[in-house]
């Protein structure tokens, strides 16, 4: 590990500052890459407003296969680039080292709060809170009593989204039952770009007695929502509005305005009014929520949606605390 971070400054301190007449952005993608109808494209639109807004150039670096780049690779889109934006938490590490080697360029994080860093500007997502909603409504709906979660890989966004779906699945239902299962192991970012491997566990939850599944897997999820489809079951989907995927067959969406935390981030930036630090959005600043399940709506018990907009408006104003926190 110490090697690695030492080749990885020695790199930077041999990178030359770059500034042109046009801004030059740098978007480092989350593992899976552009093209999984999830948090990667949902970053990708608001990037692609702010552009067309404010006219930068616009450079895009997406993972190997196991959802990480390599050092030369990032090293070289800093050295391009007057500002980077990362989605996902592996991108953690390389912003704490690349960032105060360079005090002109600025950096913005998505999925990770960062502080105490001059020119880093970090946005985080209750996710808990809108993952509260998403296991209430799979609860409520359940006719088990039993479901499913599955994640990519145990780091800690992920796992604050199967918290706060247990945590709200066992708040509307005491008596229901959570089976979860990850795709990869801590370290191993291939689980956000595996949709057979999501598929094949959907569908031994399904056979096992589960009949909502929520997916927190990237392009995995697709794998997800159609084991949903063939077995006749629900999924939930993730990140963006993914209820179209299949039809009927995805409960809602637990939907992260990631395009408007990236477009606000720009924005921000070039208006000169760049703001260190992080930024939550939660379900009072409508940076999280449920998708409007309107191919579902027909499938979902009476009153269900009446108590989980009840059960929002509850953690909006402080009754339900959202009892748990990332490690």
């Amino acid at each position: 590990m110490k090697k690695l971070a030492a080749i990885i400054l020695f790199l930077l301190f041999t990178l030359g500052t770059a500034f042109a007449d046009q801004p030059v952005v740098g978007f480092v993608t989350g593992a899976s890459g552009l093209g999984d109808l999830s948090f990667n494209d949902m970053s990708y639109g608001g990037i692609r407003k702010a552009q067309q807004e404010f006219n930068f150039k616009l450079i895009i670096l997406e993972p190997k296969p196991d959802g990480e780049s390599t050092i030369e690779d990032f090293t070289n889109l800093i050295k391009q680039s007057d500002i980077l934006i990362l989605v996902g938490a592996q991108h953690e590490k390389l912003v704490r080292l690349a960032a105060p080697k360079f005090p002109d360029k600025k950096f913005i994080i998505s999925e990770v709060p960062i502080e105490g860093i001059d020119n880093v500007s970090s946005v985080f997502f209750e996710q808990g809170e809108g993952s509260f909603l998403a296991g209430a409504i799979a609860a409520l709906t359940s006719k088990t009593g039993i479901i499913g979660y599955i994640g990519a890989t145990p780091v800690p966004p992920v796992m604050t989204f199967e918290r706060g779906y247990v945590a709200g699945a066992e708040y509307a239902v005491p008596t229901i039952k959570v089976k979860k299962a990850y795709l990869s192991p801590l370290g191993d970012f291939s689980g956000f770009n595996a949709p057979a491997k999501g598929y094949n566990i959907a569908m031994s939850l399904f056979s096992n007695g589960a009949d909502v599944i929520f997916t927190v897997a990237g392009l995995s999820g697709n794998g997800v929502i159609e084991a949903a489809r063939r077995s006749g079951k629900f999924a939930i989907g993730v990140d963006s509005d993914q209820d179209s995927l299949a039809k009927g067959f995805v409960l809602t969406s637990m939907i992260k305005k990631l395009d408007v935390a990236a477009y606000n981030e720009l924005k921000a930036i070039m208006q000169n009014k760049f703001k260190p630090g992080p930024t939550s959005y939660g379900l009072k600043e409508n940076g999280v929520g449920l998708s409007e399940m309107k191919y579902s709506r027909d499938k979902i018990p009476d009153g269900v949606l009446e108590k989980v907009d009840e059960i929002r408006n509850k953690i909006i104003r402080g009754e339900i605390k959202i009892k748990f926190k990332e490690e």
